[in-house]
């Protein structure tokens, strides 16, 4: 999916896809709970979520992730939790 996104966006292929996190899925994600509404870090993702999901890293092992709480946005919030793929 993340080379066909990034055909259609011509982008180069080494892109990843920035994923939308669940407050509640940061640690398990990351070790740790690293709120960014705006997308503005790029922490170090744990390695079995790197090797489970790897079209969301970038090539040194970070996500520039937008975590999502019940406040911030209820509907996408329900949504991420009962999609839960960690």
């Amino acid at each position: 999916m993340r080379d066909r996104m990034n055909r259609l966006k011509f982008r180069q292929w080494y892109r990843p896809v920035a994923p939308m996190i669940a407050d509640e899925a940061l640690e398990q994600v990351f070790g740790r709970k690293v709120k960014s509404t705006t997308m503005s870090m790029a922490p170090r993702v744990l390695e079995d979520i790197r090797k489970k999901f790897p079209a969301l890293v970038h090539l040194d092992g970070t996500a520039r992730q937008q975590s999502v709480s019940e406040s911030d946005e209820p509907f996408v919030h329900a949504l991420l939790l009962a999609g839960q793929c960690v």
